[in-house]
């Protein structure tokens, strides 16, 4: 009710997932054995499993976009380990299907639930192309690289590596990193950038949208995708910024695998999934390599296009929804 005082901490979150779990109780009693309710991950709870547990008519389909214990281990949440621990295999149990954003997600996914048999469909990460303007590549001639990393900042983000590399790279040409977004991670990069010596080559632009995002990839050469996503104890993964690089036409860096980029496509520099400092000697043959080529942006965006428009991906997974439905 307006004006009612809700509780905080451990009790606004309970409080808060009470409420939520009665919204998805009733969405569920609406829908009829014709119908697929699609979520990403609900946040575990005895009240959650109890529910999913029930009879009902619909078929409900979860989304993963990661291996849950291994984040939450990272962040040090261990509460949210131990709820996970306690009610997070019922949910996988008592559900008609799963989706994972990679191939190893989805793999422990459905061992969580125990049966093999239950269905499940791998698909990446999805993005809406149109939404974004193609760049305006700048030149390249050689002495000054501009990179550009845009991201609420993570540790699984890896800035710490490029840093460390930045650091041993005092010759031309002069490279600045620009990082547009917030996140917590941004205080202990700010100091590391001062203890390294190189806080004169970062620029922290806070969160950036719209026009002045746009101007910013315009300006840069190379974007940075995560490079320390190993953290979280993932091989493979789907990242969200990577789709919107591609359809943007910015070449970039990238320390892990990903299912919708081949391993040889040109626009990616691949780096070792470790706790090195990052290459810089190697990051400037790339750029140079790639920023040769005037219309990579416009080929970049034909593949965004192509493989990884939501228009693309959801007439995949709607054939996976169909046949679980029962052919609807």
């Amino acid at each position: 009710m307006p004006g009612t005082e809700r509780p905080q901490g451990i009790l606004g979150k309970i409080y808060r997932e009470w409420h939520v779990n009665n919204a998805i109780k009733n969405i569920i009693l609406s829908l009829s054995e014709r119908d697929v309710l699609y979520a990403r991950i609900f946040y575990p709870s005895l009240q959650l499993s109890r529910m999913l547990k029930q009879p009902r008519a619909c078929k409900i389909v979860i989304e993963y976009q990661t291996i849950e214990p291994f984040e939450y281990r990272l962040n040090g949440k261990y509460w949210y380990l131990l709820i996970d621990f306690l009610f997070g295999n019922a949910i996988r149990r008592y559900t008609d299907g799963i989706v994972g954003v990679t191939d190893e997600i989805t793999q422990y996914e459905v061992a969580r639930a125990g049966d093999p048999k239950k269905p499940h469909f791998t698909i990446g990460n999805g993005f809406a192309v149109k939404s974004v303007p193609v760049r305006q590549a700048p030149y390249y001639h050689g002495n000054y690289l501009h990179l550009l990393c845009v991201a609420s900042v993570a540790r699984w983000h890896g800035l710490d590596r490029l840093f460390r590399g930045l650091a041993t790279h005092r010759m031309m040409p002069k490279v600045t990193l620009h990082i547009a977004g917030d996140g917590a991670e941004l205080p202990h990069l700010e100091k590391l950038a001062c203890d390294l010596g190189i806080s004169d080559r970062m620029v922290f632009h806070g969160f950036t949208t719209g026009k002045a995002l746009d101007a910013l990839f315009d300006q840069c050469h190379i974007a940075v995708g995560s490079l320390g996503i190993h953290r979280i104890g993932l091989k493979e993964a789907s990242i969200l910024k990577a789709r919107e690089y591609c359809a943007r036409g910015i070449p970039f860096i990238y320390g892990i695998a990903d299912p919708d980029f081949p391993a040889d496509f040109p626009y990616i520099l691949r780096l070792p999934a470790d706790e090195n400092p990052i290459d810089i000697e190697q990051l400037l043959a790339f750029a140079e390599e790639v920023c040769a080529d005037p219309n990579h942006p416009e080929k970049m965006r034909c593949y965004a296009e192509e493989h990884l428009d939501w228009s693309v991906k959801m007439k995949k997974l709607k054939g996976f929804l169909e046949t679980l439905a029962g052919g609807v």
